[in-house]
């Protein structure tokens, strides 16, 4: 059954982050993750919070992050929720020192979906989290 149901969750999480260019459009400049996150909070709760550390690699940011974020789950169900969300990333080893993050998303049993959007860095982003 795995964690499905439980208030603490662990899982890998997979993303990527597109950097605008200076007239706010995509841009060729992409970069990937890899990491661990852990969410404390269940779909039918109100609030959410996630942490981990992933390794993000580009061209433009490559580096260690530690992203700490909550969620407000506007629609909630037991097994789903689709959420708003926000926090901080964390970097201490890579080119930048950090940044706040916003994004909305749905977690669909085992699955987190989102997309994120990083005003100071102008980047969109999307990911995709498995939790066991």
């Amino acid at each position: 059954m795995g964690q499905v149901g439980k208030t603490f969750q662990v899982g890998v999480d997979v993303s990527a982050d597109n950097f605008l260019d200076e007239y706010n459009r995509p841009s060729a400049n992409t970069s990937v993750g890899l990491g661990v996150l852990t969410r404390w909070g269940r779909p039918d709760q109100w609030v959410n919070v996630v942490g981990g550390l992933r390794y993000i690699y580009g061209a433009r940011l490559s580096g260690l992050q530690v992203p700490i974020m909550l969620n407000v789950n506007v629609l909630r169900g037991k097994r789903t929720s689709g959420y708003l969300g926000a926090g901080y990333e964390f970097d201490f080893l890579g080119t930048y020192w950090g940044c706040t993050k916003f994004h909305a998303g749905a977690a669909l049993g085992r699955f987190d979906l989102r997309l994120s959007y990083k005003p100071y860095q102008g980047c969109l982003g999307a990911g995709i989290t498995y939790y066991f």
